[in-house]
């Protein structure tokens, strides 16, 4: 695990305790061919909006730690999407009492296998520092956001819950 510390736009100036964290959600870049190690640096140099997430995990497996796990990332908050049927954690899981990890390249491929295993290993490290976060959520299903898209169908995420044993 690399870590490129994110902009200080990306997450809140305001310490939480690592206790107050319950979610793990799960997001996508929206992007093809992208990688962890750029989207660390796009948010490190170049970020200029309320955006960021704690984790980034490309198709190859490489993972950047992107926010420190005591700081709310920029990245589940927002209206709800009213034309989905998203958003069950809606205003129960908040950039407050979660960890956000965006999965890279993810636009027109479903996650590798090496990618599964470091999402593996990322959720593995929230809950040693966050012994709390035991829900395992899509962005989706807290705003109704399309995201990530290709795992708002529910096999497809419970395939995807299979490969990280999250179920």
């Amino acid at each position: 695990m690399k870590t490129i510390k994110a902009k200080p736009i990306s997450y809140s100036p305001a310490k939480r305790k690592r206790t107050d964290v319950k979610y793990i959600v799960i997001h996508y870049t929206a992007g093809n061919g992208d990688t962890a190690v750029n989207n660390g640096n796009y948010f490190k140099n170049v970020n200029t909006r309320y955006a960021g997430a704690h984790f980034f995990v490309d198709q190859r497996g490489d993972i950047v730690k992107s926010i420190p796990l005591n700081r709310e990332a920029w990245a589940v908050g927002g209206a709800m999407y009213t034309n989905t049927k998203g958003g069950k954690y809606y205003r129960r899981c908040t950039n407050f009492n979660s960890v956000s990890i965006e999965l890279c390249d993810n636009l027109a491929k479903d996650p590798s296998r090496a990618q599964i295993r470091a999402v593996r290993k990322v959720i593995k490290y929230i809950k040693r520092f966050c012994p709390n976060a035991k829900t395992i959520i899509r962005h989706y299903d807290v705003t109704g956001k399309m995201c990530p898209a290709r795992m708002v169908d529910e096999l497809k995420w419970k395939k995807f819950l299979k490969g990280i044993n999250a179920i």
